[in-house]
Parts: structure tokens; C-alpha cells; sequence
């Protein structure tokens, strides 16, 4: 496993410090991620500066990943084959602000969800983001009023589409909190020609 840095925190916001050690997400390919990421960078560039377009999956890891984890989580994602996810249409989550694209099949994404908090990566983790719907945000640091625009102005605008998702990623944010791509993790039998 390539060694991961992991960022000095000094002068993070409060809210910042739960990611220290990353989060595991699904990373669209980049003709998507580049559409997605237009997006932010117009209605939310703070959001933008933060991330990349991504599908949050995990809860933000408690401590370093091991190598022992990450050989748990492998073979975990082994029983999992890679599927299409789609995106779109728009959706908010009321009462908080922000506007996402939807993720479809919802079900299958939480199969995934349900399979890497079962790992001991985070036995010590409380789940509180477990039943979140799948979502791609593109604005969520907005308000309410922002939110109902966006929700009225993108709503025919907007295109939806499909990606394969065959694996996950490992993010990790830097001592700016922009979040890095450090490890990929295949989803079913790949891993086997890894």
C-alpha cells in the first residue's frame, strides 16, 4: 500500500477535523466529474475548491487505514459487482440547503454502504450518515432561498446520464482541505487481477 499523508489540521474549521483520515467515495469518470464540476465551481465554489464531484459512501474514517483494513475491505468489495449508477434529477433535502443530483439504483449503492461500514474500519464509528440517500451535490454551501432558486432555475437545464461504477476511492483531505485521491479499491472480481 503507498503511504498516505494525512494533513496537519492547524487552522481547520471545527466542523473540518471528523476527515482527517478521509472518506471512501465513488468518483465519476472524468467526462462526468468535469460537467459536475462546472456546476460547483459556478454555484458553490467553495464546495468546489473542497472536492471534486464524488458520491459520498463512507462515514470519515476514525483513524489511518491499515494494511490489514485494506485487505478486509478488498475482499469485501470482491462479493460486489460493478454496476451502472445513474444521475439525475435534481433534488434537495429539505430542511437543509443545497441542491444534489440524485443516485440511482439507490439500493445497490446502500448494499455497498451497508458492506464497508460491516468492516472493522468502522467498528468505532457512529453511523450517522448511514440511511443518507446517494447524492451528488452540486451547491451546499447556499441557503434556503439559493436552494429554491437553483432547485426552479437548473430544473430543465440539467442533464442526467449513467457511469459504471467498478470501484471505490479513498479521499483524503490536505492541510488546505482540498481533498486528494489516494487509494482505489476495485469492486468484484477485478480485485482478483490486482
Amino acid at each position: 500500500m503507498t503511504q498516505i499523508e494525512y494533513a496537519e489540521t492547524t487552522g481547520w474549521e471545527e466542523w473540518m477535523n471528523e476527515y482527517k483520515f478521509g472518506v471512501l467515495s465513488i468518483f465519476p469518470p472524468s467526462d462526468v466529474m468535469e460537467i459536475v464540476n462546472k456546476l460547483r465551481q459556478k454555484y458553490d465554489p467553495k464546495s468546489a475548491s473542497i472536492a471534486p464531484a464524488h458520491i459520498s459512501l463512507s462515514e470519515p474514517l476514525t483513524s489511518p487505514i491499515t494494511n490489514g483494513q485494506l485487505e478486509e475491505l478488498r475482499k469485501a468489495l470482491e462479493s460486489i459487482e460493478p454496476f451502472e449508477m445513474h444521475y439525475g434529477p435534481l433534488r434537495d433535502f429539505p430542511p437543509y440547503p443545497g441542491v444534489t443530483y440524485a443516485i440511482t439504483p439507490e439500493d445497490m449503492f446502500m448494499e455497498l454502504r451497508e458492506l464497508i461500514h460491516g468492516t472493522s474500519i468502522f467498528k468505532n464509528s457512529p453511523l450517522t450518515r448511514k440511511d443518507r440517500a446517494p447524492h451528488m451535490t452540486i451547491a451546499e454551501f447556499i441557503t434556503a432561498e439559493e436552494t429554491a432558486r437553483l432547485m426552479e432555475e437548473l430544473q430543465d437545464k440539467i442533464s442526467e446520464g449513467s457511469f459504471f461504477c467498478n470501484e471505490i476511492e479513498l479521499a483524503v483531505p490536505d492541510k488546505n482541505f482540498n481533498f486528494k485521491r489516494v487509494l482505489k479499491i476495485p469492486l468484484g472480481n477485478e480485485s482478483l487481477h490486482h
